[in-house]
């Protein structure tokens, strides 16, 4: 009887505490917080081949309503399902230097993670393919100047910007534009073929331009930055 009474009793004060004392509900998450966008993918652009082993992966930077830093996660694989060969990596930066196996077909994809560990979930897939032989590529002379030279004074509204450059493999170049009147100039043209420009200036200036030379392999060549005076 008296087992039977503390029995009762140890029930008693179980069942005496407030319902909200034991609650099973899990708190909600920030409901305020937004997930990032999507990253857009940039380079190795889907389908491409690539000649070089060591390549740097870049995507476009993502925005966040709730102006969160963001990292991102970057899976590279060798199928699309990404479970042969995967690689994952996490990084502040909106790109990352990878080196490849020669002849292989990759598949990679990225996504944003916020300071609240909200994900924007993944980007579509960019598949690659490296080729077998990595070649060896020459990166471009480095331009030169023809007119106006440096240092000169030149008349007139319309000055011609004209420079000269080769590559040394005889890949097709194309050429970015830097002009302006103050230094480091800023860029005005991107991806030309010509080897002129043609700029428009004020009389008793001071003008600074140069020019970068690129091959179809990502080799690069700067100039020095030129200057020149009208009067």
């Amino acid at each position: 009887m008296r087992i039977l009474l503390i029995t009762i009793i140890s029930f008693g004060v179980l069942f005496s505490c407030k319902k909200d004392e034991f609650s099973d509900t899990v708190p909600n998450p920030d409901s305020t917080n937004t997930v990032p966008e999507i990253p857009n993918l940039v380079f190795p652009a889907d389908k491409q081949t690539c000649t070089h082993t060591n390549l740097e992966f870049s995507w476009e930077e993502s925005s966040d309503a709730n102006n969160d830093v963001l990292a991102y996660q970057v899976d590279v694989a060798l199928d699309a399902s990404f479970t042969t060969g995967l690689v994952t990596i996490f990084t502040t930066k909106t790109y990352r230097m990878f080196t490849m196996q020669k002849g292989k077909t990759y598949y990679w994809r990225v996504k944003a993670i916020d300071s609240k560990q909200a994900d924007s979930g993944y980007s579509v897939v960019h598949s690659f393919f490296t080729e077998p032989d990595a070649v060896v590529n020459h990166i471009p002379n480095q331009p030169a100047i023809n007119s106006p030279q440096k240092g000169s004074s030149v008349s007139g509204g319309m000055v011609t910007l004209d420079w000269s450059a080769a590559d040394p493999d005889g890949d097709p170049i194309v050429y970015d534009v830097y002009f302006g009147n103050s230094t480091p100039p800023t860029l005005v043209a991107q991806d030309i073929t010509a080897t002129t420009y043609d700029v428009a200036v004020a009389t008793n200036s001071t003008y600074y331009w140069k020019i970068v030379v690129k091959d179809d392999k990502q080799g690069t060549a700067i100039s020095p930055i030129w200057n020149f005076k009208t009067n």
